[in-house]
């Protein structure tokens, strides 16, 4: 899995691409965290390459979520291939994030 960082003029772009899985959850955990560590409450991370996400992949969202909620921060998630996107509706995160559709729809969304 690679994880590519943009940066918007107000936003963190994180890109997903290849497979979220237990090999290499952590790789993203830790990246996510020092991301939030650094000041960092609001973003997208965008799924459009991302081909698979397993149980622990799923964690590290949530883990993610958990930290930047509190302090009035937002994850927001976007451009979900449909294996990725039935594996979020199974375990119901479309009540917990922001899914939009396009890159461009979740930058909207935290203007």
């Amino acid at each position: 899995m690679n994880i590519r960082e943009e940066r918007n003029t107000d936003f963190l772009i994180l890109c997903l691409e290849g497979r979220l899985d237990a090999i290499n959850s952590k790789i993203f955990e830790e990246k996510v965290l020092a991301v939030i560590d650094g000041g960092e409450t609001r973003f997208v991370i965008d799924l459009s390459q991302l081909d698979y996400v397993s149980s622990s992949g799923l964690r590290v969202f949530l883990i993610a979520t958990k930290r930047v909620t509190p302090t009035g921060g937002k994850i927001v998630l976007c451009s979900l291939q449909d294996p990725v996107k039935e594996v979020f509706d199974i375990v119901g995160f479309y009540s917990i994030f922001p899914i939009l559709g396009s890159q461009d729809e979740a930058l909207n969304s935290l203007r």
